[in-house]
């Protein structure tokens, strides 16, 4: 891990303030540090606007990042079914419940999202719970487990969508 520390400064009556690096070696409890920030931000403020006002300085915010190198993380996978669509189905079924849906009552199964494999398919009217979200599957479409563990919702083939108004 890389740690860098960071001031932002201002001249007393700014309405705006200017980061600078500092090195905490700087720091020795004889008060040199602070001189030592005042200068950086001169520098920096004449490098930037060309002039330095005699006004006092004032820090505003004191900044410790820390940066690192970045970690091989791989995409996890949603493991494969059984090979029996069905049974894996079953499985991950919770229950049936009647919901409403474009003003009728239709039956629709709920499934447990955390235990479907990829490559399951969940005819809709169905609803897909997990920990933190709910998916609602409308008739007519199907949502399919990718191996990402996304859920890709499209109309069943074969199905009229269009709508008449």
């Amino acid at each position: 891990m890389t740690v860098v520390h960071s001031v932002d400064l201002r001249y007393h009556g700014q309405g705006f303030e200017i980061p600078v690096t500092v090195d905490l070696t700087a720091f020795d409890g004889e008060g040199t540090g602070l001189a030592v920030l005042a200068g950086r931000f001169d520098t920096e403020h004449e490098r930037l606007f060309g002039f330095l006002l005699k006004n006092a300085h004032e820090v505003v915010t004191l900044r410790a990042s820390a940066t690192g190198p970045r970690p091989n993380v791989g995409a996890e996978e949603v493991p494969p079914g059984s090979g029996d669509a069905a049974a894996d189905l079953a499985a991950a079924k919770v229950m049936d419940s009647d919901i409403w849906v474009s003003g009728a009552r239709v039956s629709a199964g709920i499934y447990d999202r955390s235990t479907l494999p990829a490559g399951a398919v969940v005819t809709g009217p169905a609803i897909i719970t997990e920990m933190d979200s709910t998916t609602l599957v409308l008739p007519d479409h199907a949502a399919t487990v990718h191996p990402s563990g996304s859920l890709l919702i499209n109309p069943v083939s074969g199905t009229d969508q269009s709508q008449e108004g």
